[in-house]
């Protein structure tokens, strides 16, 4: 079976890198960590906060979504990030009889595979494919040389995984260890929820 995942919320609790850089930007820690991802939960971007509980001008909204995205998967940041408990002997397990692929969003190969030897989990994986901005997930897996049909498994945490899973004809998995409440997941009718990867039966 091919099983792809996808990175931050999935296989990595990116929280605090995300919340570190938030305040980091704004100058202030006048909203707490569970403030921040509460809003987060209840769907609500970035943009979202900084105009409704900091009244940013769409000036100052556009300032901070360049200086977020320039700064994001810089290696200050990345250290924050860890695995999602038990990731590692999860996947030690499940890639002796499967193959595993990463297919996340980030902006840079580079930082996404330095991130994950360090984390000690990349020699798991077949292949990293890395969206670098410029494709979408589903462009990036129809463009590589792997075939995928209802015996193959997508896992990530948001509407926008399942979607693409399902668009390449696979099964799809559903994970609440990343942005998403499991009432918003669930309208994106994925085959499977789990709390987090682990509780994958493969």
């Amino acid at each position: 079976m091919k099983i792809i995942f996808d990175l931050d919320g999935t296989l990595i609790c990116a929280k605090k890198r995300l919340y570190e850089l938030f305040c980091d930007l704004i100058e202030t820690k006048e909203l707490t960590f569970d403030s921040y991802w509460k809003l987060k939960f209840l769907g609500n971007t970035n943009q979202d906060i900084l105009k409704n509980e900091f009244k940013y001008s769409e000036k100052k909204i556009e300032f901070f979504i360049n200086a977020w995205m320039l700064k994001i998967e810089n290696d200050k940041y990345l250290e924050m990030d860890t695995l999602i408990d038990g990731v590692d002997n999860f996947l030690c397990e499940i890639s002796k009889g499967n193959q595993l692929y990463i297919c996340t969003a980030r902006q840079s190969f580079t930082q996404a595979v330095k991130q994950l030897n360090k984390l000690g989990i990349l020699g798991f994986f077949q292949e990293v494919f890395v969206t670098n901005q410029k494709f979408t997930k589903k462009e990036l897996l129809i463009n590589s040389d792997l075939k995928f049909s209802i015996e193959d498994l997508f896992v990530g945490d948001t509407g926008h995984d399942i979607i693409t899973g399902r668009e390449l004809g696979m099964k799809t998995c559903a994970v609440l260890s990343g942005f998403m409440s499991k009432e918003r997941l669930e309208l994106y009718s994925p085959d499977f929820i789990v709390k987090d990867v682990t509780g994958l039966k493969i």
